[in-house]
């Protein structure tokens, strides 16, 4: 089903990453950068270059995932963006508000624990928008 996607999961708890990256090896993407902190995320960005979408986690220790949506809109190093928090909804509807006001398309928000039924709804809206967006180019 998912094409060849290259995914960011930023998330601090091992538990959850591992959760998260194996979730989207069930849907056939392999390409997954994973990070434990920003400062990771972004050695893994600039050696491996963009990325289609970035699962962030907002509330960290040290750096937030909001510093790195910012980065990855105002560097242009994703197409799309997954919230990842167990955060109030203002506050990630805030998050989202943001991110889009800086050019990411935010596919929508996961709380945690994250399924792999709302995960796989949120990758299969990337995919028909990449779709569509592949027709449109195509005339």
């Amino acid at each position: 089903m998912m094409r060849s996607l290259k995914v960011l999961i930023l998330e601090d708890n091992p538990f959850q990453l591992m959760v998260l990256h194996q979730m989207l090896n069930a849907f056939r993407i392999f390409d997954v950068l994973t990070a434990e902190s920003v400062d990771c995320a972004r050695e893994s960005l600039l050696r491996r270059g963009a990325i289609d979408v970035a699962i962030c986690d907002l509330y960290m220790e040290g750096a937030s995932g909001q510093e790195l949506i910012s980065e990855l809109a105002l560097e242009r190093k994703a197409a799309a963006l997954i919230i990842l928090s167990a955060a109030a909804p203002p506050v990630v509807e805030r998050a989202a508000r943001v991110a889009r006001s800086q050019g990411l398309r935010v596919l929508g928000c996961l709380s945690k624990p994250v399924t792999i039924g709302a995960l796989g709804q949120l990758l299969g809206a990337f995919e028909l928008q990449q779709i569509s967006a592949d027709g449109a180019n195509a005339d």
